[in-house]
């Protein structure tokens, strides 16, 4: 007789429904494991059978095979014993096989039967929530507040493998303990700081909350101490919370790291040095793909202190992602693609030594530095930069008065609820033009005969000078807006 139960594996970034059978055969007793099983499912043998024998279970009497279908994909993890210790019970003919062959099972098992928590939790259930054959999906209690993200009644919780035994093949109903505590996140992210903590710079905060609200990559230049990576670090304050598809999202990039965000709506906020390599920037690996710095990110805020610091193929890599929200790895056997949808604020000084420009301190580099060093940053990258902005130090900063920060943060959430409404992603230039006005419909159409700036650029001040009308509760386009868009582009000689 044959059983059969379910499983998941990982493929790529993707989470696959694996169908367990297990087989009795007349040999000497064993566990045999087959379908392109990894070194951890095959010493999975020796943790199932001890932590049966420890209940009891005198098993396996024969030859147990176990197969993984499909055969051609790889699998990998410990989280394949709870499903193989359910199958040699029934293949073992200690209880009916009919009674699991509608559920699935992930769990790794200690040798006394416990049941411990699993890695990439979020893309293996969500794989078998999409099976329609499975009905119930047993996981470990340690897993219970990432099963909360799904709000799906498949899924059911258990200590170890005794209880499951008993609710599987004795039909005991399932005690839930009481859910652990699990208070409601901060409005922002602790030890950074809050906008109104930042003195003065009054008019970047303004563009910061236009490069927010809109998902516009911000490219800050000014001399060391004029309050660039301040001013970054508070804009983890500003984001709004995420929903509860984009916690899901967010989550479940995390879970290929095994860290679980435990319900935290905050939106994630990643630094990187500038020493960091391609590979875990992008994202990468051999044998199982992990997210990078940028899929880390993904649904918050990347920020890129000393941008012409970092590599070339590092920089260069953030073509895809500032265009598309995502990005394509390609391996022999399949393409990967990971999500990368964030908002990018990058910080730079004007020479190596920090002072070129500055009113404040006397530039020692030579202009063939200044040069080479700008010339780090190529102009493709530069002209997905549709707000720049060049701070300078000021000695007659005052605190601005009232809590700015909560209306800036309203504002940017009201902004980017009416801009998913609106639906302009990947749009054309001519829905854009759309929502302009007359007066700013003609010094559009100066731009388009008088200017050399590339079809992106104009198409980006439109986005920018329509994020600025959103900010004050306007969908249409006036020409103020526009002027300011176009006073915030990056300037051509920066590279």
């Amino acid at each position: 007789m044959i059983s059969k139960t379910f499983s998941s594996c990982i493929d790529g970034f993707e989470g696959k429904t694996v169908v367990l059978e297990a087989s009795k055969q007349n040999s000497l007793p064993q566990i045999q494991i087959t379908g392109l099983p990894g070194t951890v499912i095959q010493e999975s043998r020796d943790r199932v059978k001890a932590s049966l024998n420890h209940l009891g279970f005198d098993t396996p009497s024969k030859k147990i095979l176990i197969h993984l279908s499909p055969a051609e994909t790889k699998k990998t993890g410990s989280h394949f014993d709870f499903a193989i210790a359910m199958g040699v019970l029934t293949a073992d003919g200690f209880f009916p096989a009919r009674k699991i062959e509608k559920f699935a099972f992930l769990g790794e098992l200690t040798l006394g039967g416990e049941l411990r928590p699993v890695s990439h939790f979020i893309p293996l259930v969500e794989a078998l929530i999409r099976e329609s054959q499975v009905e119930k999906i047993l996981v470990p209690f340690a897993n219970q507040i990432e099963s909360t993200l799904f709000k799906s009644d498949k899924i059911l919780h258990f200590q170890n493998l005794n209880e499951a035994i008993r609710f599987c093949f004795y039909d005991e109903p399932l005690v839930h303990l009481p859910e652990t505590d699990n208070p409601k996140a901060e409005v922002h992210s602790s030890g950074f700081p809050n906008l109104d903590e930042v003195v003065g710079h009054g008019y970047a905060k303004r563009v910061l909350a236009i490069a927010l609200a809109g998902f516009h990559p911000l490219l800050l230049e000014g001399p060391p101490g004029s309050g660039k990576t301040l001013l970054s670090h508070s804009a983890a304050s500003l984001l709004p919370d995420l929903n509860d598809k984009e916690l899901v999202e967010v989550s479940r990039v995390y879970s290929f790291l095994g860290e679980q965000r435990e319900g935290n709506r905050i939106p994630p906020f990643r630094s990187p040095h500038h020493s960091i390599s391609a590979a875990a920037f992008l994202g990468g690996g051999c044998s199982q793909v992990l997210p990078g710095e940028l899929s880390l990110a993904h649904r918050g805020l990347l920020f890129l202190d000393e941008l012409p610091e970092f590599r070339r193929d590092v920089i260069e890599g953030l073509r895809e992602p500032l265009q598309n929200g995502e990005i394509h790895l390609h391996r022999i056997s399949k393409s990967i693609c990971l999500p990368a949808r964030f908002s990018l604020i990058a910080a730079m000084n004007p020479c190596p030594c920090g002072y070129s420009n500055s009113h404040h301190e006397r530039c020692s580099c030579s202009p063939e530095a200044i040069r080479n060093y700008r010339k780090k940053i190529s102009g493709p990258i530069l002209d997905r930069f549709p707000l720049y902005l060049w701070l300078e130090t000021s000695w007659n900063q005052s605190a601005e008065r009232g809590n700015r920060w909560h209306a800036t943060r309203l504002s940017i959430e009201n902004a980017r609820c009416r801009l998913k409404e609106l639906n302009l992603t990947g749009t054309s230039l001519t829905r854009l033009k759309a929502h302009l006005d007359g007066s700013s419909s003609q010094l559009v159409s100066k731009w388009e005969t008088t200017t050399r700036a590339s079809f992106r650029r104009i198409e980006n001040s439109l986005r920018v000078a329509l994020t600025a009308a959103l900010l004050d509760r306007r969908e249409i386009i006036c020409r103020n807006d526009l002027e300011e868009a176009w006073s915030l582009r990056s300037p051509e000689n920066l590279v």
